[in-house]
């Protein structure tokens, strides 16, 4: 049934009315995809999220020893399935997880300031709000910037050599990659990601309520991962020393504990 326009605007709705959708039924439908786009960046940023955590325990494995970092790379590897190591499922984890990044990375375009105008009104609402979630999504913008540059050279290399993921190898990559480099790596990363999850509870209402201590469990968390991944970032480092200036031939690490046999 079509509603005229002089029946539809007689009357000024009741904010009832409003939100229960009262004579919409002629109302011009916007496009879903803004609505589509947003899950996806909300359920790539969730999987990220996770596989941070994921990848934390991965590489923090390497401070209880060489053994117990190859036995996982090599159960990764599918070394439980046959006895030997498949360097096709590294490929394949590496590259699901790029594609999650590229995904996440496209849709948050989206709301990235693409304009001085937008910048400074930004700049302007912050100053005059001075609102702590404003800070962290200012916070999150900036990662993401340095994220962009250093997140695809970190896993070209695997990509394309797979073979070279273990404690030799994995240990030599990071010295060369040197402290510096592989420490701004971990704390955007950290902050991007641990912030993220934080404002993806906040939008969801995954924690009605106390917005306050879960922004305070957050930055314990952030502080947890960065000091974690600063103790192992450090053992990479001094392994990968060792090996260099050995000056014996960088060979592949062969376990002396091998679980999967």
């Amino acid at each position: 049934m079509y509603t005229s326009d002089q029946e539809k605007y007689s009357n000024t709705p009741t904010s009832e009315e409003v939100i229960a959708g009262v004579e919409l039924r002629n109302a011009k439908r916007k496009s879903r995809w803004p609505a589509y786009c947003d899950v996806a960046q909300s359920v790539t940023g969730l999987l990220l999220g996770i596989f941070l955590f994921c990848h934390m325990a991965f590489t923090s494995s390497i401070q209880l020893g060489k053994d117990v970092f190859w036995n996982l790379v090599a159960f990764s590897g599918g070394y439980i399935f046959d006895g030997e190591e498949h360097a096709w499922m590294h490929v394949a984890l590496i590259g699901a997880i790029t594609l999650l990044v590229i995904i996440h990375a496209l849709m948050a375009l989206r709301r990235f300031p693409t304009s001085y105008r937008m910048f400074h009104n930004i700049k302007s609402q912050y100053q005059f709000i001075a609102h702590r979630d404003t800070t962290l999504w200012i916070v999150q913008i900036v990662t993401a910037v340095i994220l962009t540059g250093m997140v695809f050279p970190h896993v070209t290399p695997m990509i394309l050599d797979p073979e070279a993921i273990g404690p030799n190898f994995s240990s030599v990559h990071t010295y060369h990659n040197g402290l510096l480099w592989t420490f701004i790596f971990l704390v955007a990363t950290e902050l991007h990601g641990m912030i993220g999850l934080y404002r993806l509870c906040v939008k969801w209402d995954v924690f009605a309520g106390n917005r306050e201590a879960l922004r305070k469990i957050m930055y314990c968390v952030v502080v947890l991962m960065i000091a974690c991944g600063s103790m192992t970032m450090w053992t990479y480092y001094s392994n990968g020393k060792a090996l260099v200036e050995s000056g014996e031939p960088i060979v592949k690490y062969e376990p002396v504990n091998n679980w999967w046999k």
